[in-house]
């Protein structure tokens, strides 16, 4: 049998990945070579049991192999393998294995992004902390106890189905008097039975759950700047309501829930064995020099790093009492035994080493003005220059902070814009407050130097200004994973981070065509660093690019000042950029630090908490809020690991236009992972409509040429004898491609790929224009050797879909093995345009007619955005629906973070 031929149907396949695509879609085939197995199992296992003292003769022994089953077929290798070299094998104590059983490829060692699967570790040099012991942990302490009651895990509950309600009662958002109300429905009462059937039943259930650390109550006073009658300033009381933030620390690192997450002793990762300095990979804040370096404690000590947040807190005003800080002050500096994640006693130090926050509660915990770094010493007026200045040094500060307590003139104190404050920080051990102080992600790049900064000034330098940006915002090539401003920018009101992110992701393209060249660096420069500095996995290669960005920026800012748009950059969040690739040195990637996961907390956890009041001694009740969905959510992790639930299956789903979820195809090894609806959503479809709706001019001469391709005598099947115009094939209105797994972005969107042609108003329907997406595919299959690493692009070409359709079985099992794709060819990549470094792409074209052809959607490795070459000025006919048929594009490396890394990263480290 030929080695590419499937044993079951002898279809011969061009490569050996070919096979392997064949039977890992072709369902009477897969069906047989998994029955093929089972029976050789069978026939393997009843040797065994016949022979169990081993004697006889086994292959290798010099003698002819045993007939295991002389009545089955031979089971050939159905995913043949190059011939490998046995000298490849150097260690004598590695012998080369063959197996007559299905087999699959070795697992590369590198991932799409670049960085290792599995990165070469450095331990910390000394012994891990030492351990005193195991112990019982609560979850299994919870489930010691169920049992010697004789109750189940769902207890206090009846039952699985009496917990979801009651989760979803407490976490869908519904008010007390709402909850009261379903359960004294009579429908509710009669057909639920139960064992809770108003409000106070329900929430006795909901405190009998195992509960979190205690909430207290301490009253304190806050002198404002107003004056009463008599001339003094008022004072208010208020009430801080708090917790022991040292049985916080026990309550999270000995949840079972985080067993597998994690970390005791810091890591240095790196690229490659030799564990150079400059391939060092920093993530998670354990693989960060700070972990690292105060790890320095006595032997048995495990380090608790704690990550601190606050909004609009002023913390001057109760800082002097320090009475949330002793229980920190304390274990920080002894330990304090605590049972964690994986039953095993631990000597804690919880030591703080990051703060979240903005630019003014930053500068209130450094104890500085909002015109100062809360970092470095630099000066207000050189914040805009590309300096590296000392760093904050606490005691220095403590020691300018008691001179000017005790009534001294400090030179520095003014020098270094210090307030006089009694810092909450300065007996924490091990606390250096200025190197904690984290990148702010949302408030410093998205909001601050992009948003307020750099739209603004690049606006003001461009030809034709805001009224030209809009003009062209409008006209924007559409994406499933792009907000189109239908109205341009000019007009929004309220902006968000997301509003932010979306416009970055086209602003380079909307100035090209009508900006200074030393503009477009100057922006380029901003989003290549905003795009790096959200890595969530860096290597020392990706930090030294974001430095480079940065002094990009630094290089061509001059333009701004050229132009009469700004006569200094001295402006706080500029500078903080400065400190960006030091902090991902020391405390892991910024993502881990990133305000907006602050402020949704705050959406979260303040102010669902306020609306669920009464309003009157409402922070009591948002406390007990806040105990009860702890308690609601510890207990879902509890359930979670002692009835652990199996995987959810894959269901089939249609092809509707609110579809989320479509049935999976199996992953080709030729290709991406894809999912395609299992019915098409505009079912069978006309020749004639493909050509006139679709826009699929040539179909019947480019299909006809697909199916002879996959000939290989380059016949017909003799269904095409009776092809026409009116004959119909199953068309999609959209696929799914699942985008590769990278560590720099852990959780890529689903890639949407739309083929819908323009739907016109009917009734009170309005019309719907059509989307043809752009990707990128490959114009034939992969090659035996895969992807290039040398080069990513290499094999790749943008083409535009303009259908997605199925074959029926009857044109032959090669060309029915998955849905196809009519698309046209745009030219091939060539170099990255000046200035703005993006590749530049037109029509391909062939005897002046576009150039198409048919793949199989697995040669579509993900969708693209282009971004329309608008020229000096854009023509005011050009629209959103017809603007690629208009002129050139540039392929858009902003519009995923996984598109930037592809396009930016890997082709610049290539």
């Amino acid at each position: 049998m030929p080695s590419n031929q499937c044993q079951f149907c002898f279809q011969t396949l061009p490569t050996p990945q070919g096979l392997r695509s064949h039977l890992a879609q072709r369902l009477p085939c897969r069906d047989a070579l998994r029955a093929q197995i089972k029976r050789h199992i069978a026939a393997v296992e009843a040797q065994s049991l016949s022979n169990p003292s081993g004697a006889g003769t086994a292959a290798g022994d010099g003698d002819e192999p045993m007939d295991i089953d002389s009545d089955a077929p031979p089971l050939h290798d159905p995913f043949p393998r190059d011939t490998v070299d046995s000298g490849a094998h150097d260690d004598p104590g590695v012998v080369p294995t063959s197996s007559r059983r299905a087999t699959v490829e070795d697992v590369e060692d590198e991932e799409a992004g670049g960085l290792p699967r599995r990165p070469w570790a450095q331990q910390y040099p000394r012994s891990v902390p030492s351990t005193f012991g195991t112990a019982t942990t609560s979850f299994d302490a919870r489930r010691a106890e169920n049992e010697k009651l004789g109750v189940s895990s769902w207890y206090p509950f009846e039952s699985k189905k009496e917990s979801e309600l009651a989760h979803w009662l407490m976490t869908a958002g519904v008010s007390q008097t709402a909850i009261d109300d379903y359960l004294k429905l009579p429908i509710t009462r009669e057909r639920a039975d139960l064992t809770f059937n108003n409000k106070c039943t329900f929430f006795k259930k909901i405190d009998a759950l195992p509960q979190g650390p205690e909430w207290t109550c301490e009253p304190w006073d806050i002198t404002g700047d107003l004056l009463d009658e008599l001339g003094k300033p008022m004072v208010e009381t208020a009430e801080l309501w708090k917790r022991n933030p040292v049985n916080c620390i026990r309550e999270l690192i000995g949840n079972p829930a985080f067993k597998d997450v994690m970390k005791y002793t810091p890591e240095k990762l790196y690229t490659t064995a030799d564990r150079r300095p400059g391939e060092r990979i920093f993530d998670e804040m354990w693989t960060g020099d700070w972990w690292w370096d105060v790890q320095d404690l006595p032997v048995d000590a495990t380090i608790a790093p704690i990550i601190l947040s606050s909004d609009k807190t002023q913390l001057s005003h109760f800082s002097g009492d320090k009475s949330a800080w002793p229980p920190l002050i304390e274990c920080g500096r002894r330990g304090v035994d605590m049972i964690c994640a994986d039953g095993q006693i631990r000597r804690v130090h919880p030591i703080v080493a990051a703060y979240i926050a903005d630019h003014p509660e930053q500068c209130l915990v450094a104890g500085c003005k909002e015109n100062h770094c809360p970092k470095c010493t630099v000066s207000p007026d050189a914040r805009g220059e590309l300096l590296h200045s000392l760093l904050r040094d606490p005691q220095m500060t403590e020691r300018i902070l008691d001179e000017a307590t005790r009534g001294e003139k400090p030179e520095e104190f003014t020098q270094q814009g210090i307030r006089l404050v009694d810092p909450f920080w300065k007996d924490l051990p091990h606390c250096d407050i200025f190197a904690c102080i984290t990148p702010d992600l949302l408030h410093q790049l998205h909001k601050g130097v992009f948003k307020d900064h750099i739209v603004s000034w690049a606006t003001a330098c461009m030809e034709g200004g805001a009224a030209e940006v809009d003009r062209r915002f409008k006209a924007m090539t559409s994406h499933p994973n792009l907000r189109h401003f239908k109205k341009g920018i000019s007009l929004v009101s309220q902006w968000t981070g997301t509003e932010y992110k979306n416009m970055e992701k086209v602003f380079l393209g909307v100035l090209t065509g009508a900006s200074n060249p030393a503009v477009l660096r100057a922006v380029r420069a901003v989003l290549d660093f905003i795009y790096y500095a959200h890595f969530e996995a860096h290597s020392g290669n990706s930090l030294a690019k974001l430095e480079a960005a940065w002094d990009a920026f630094h290089a061509n800012k001059h333009v701004f000042v050229d132009k009469g748009v700004r006569d200094d950059f001295n402006i706080a969040k500029v500078h903080s950029g400065q400190h960006y690739g030091q902090s991902i040195w020391n405390l892991g990637t910024a993502d881990g630090y990133n305000t907006e996961a602050s402020e949704r907390l705050h959406i979260d956890f303040a102010k669902r908490a306020y609306r669920s009041t009464n309003k009157k001694t409402y922070l009591m009740q948002m406390t007990t809020w806040l105990a009860r969905q702890e308690a609601v959510s510890r207990f879902q992790s509890f359930l979670s690991w002692a009835e652990p639930s199996p995987p959810v299956p894959v269901t089939e789903a249609d092809d509707s236009e609110d579809l989320d979820t479509d049935a999976e195809l199996p992953q080709a090894t030729t290709g991406q992972a894809y999912h395609v609806a299992k019915e098409p959503g505009f079912g069978q479809v006309r020749v004639s409509t493909i050509v006139k709706s679709f826009g699929c001019t040539d179909f019947l001469r480019t299909l006809e040429d697909f199916l002879r391709r996959q000939s290989r005598r380059r016949e017909l099947p003799l269904v095409w004898n009776t092809v026409h115009n009116r004959t119909r094939f199953p068309v999609y209105k959209r696929m799914h491609i699942t985008l590769p797994t990278i560590r720099q972005v852990s959780h890529s969107p689903k890639d949407i790929i739309r083929a819908t042609p323009a739907l016109s108003a009917r009734g009170l329907k309005n019309a719907v224009p059509a989307h043809f997406d752009t990707v990128l595919a490959r114009e034939f299959p992969l090659g035996p050797l895969g992807h290039s690493k040398e080069n990513p692009l290499d094999g790749l070409c943008v083409a535009r879909i303009r259908a997605i359709f199925r074959l029926p079985e009857d044109y032959g099992i090669q060309a029915t093995a998955h849905p196809l794709a009519y698309v046209e060819w745009f030219t091939p990549f060539t170099t990255p345009v000046a200035n703005i470094g993006m590749y530049k792409v037109s029509h391909s074209t062939r005897r002046h007619r576009r150039r198409v052809s048919i793949i199989p959607v697995t040669q579509i490795e993900r969708s693209v955005h282009l971004i329309p070459h608008w020229g000096r000025k854009m023509v005011l006919s050009w629209t959103s629906a017809d603007i690629l048929d208009q002129c050139t594009s540039y392929v858009n490396p902003y519009l995923r973070h996984d598109d930037f890394v592809l396009f930016c990263y890997l082709e610049c480290t290539t």
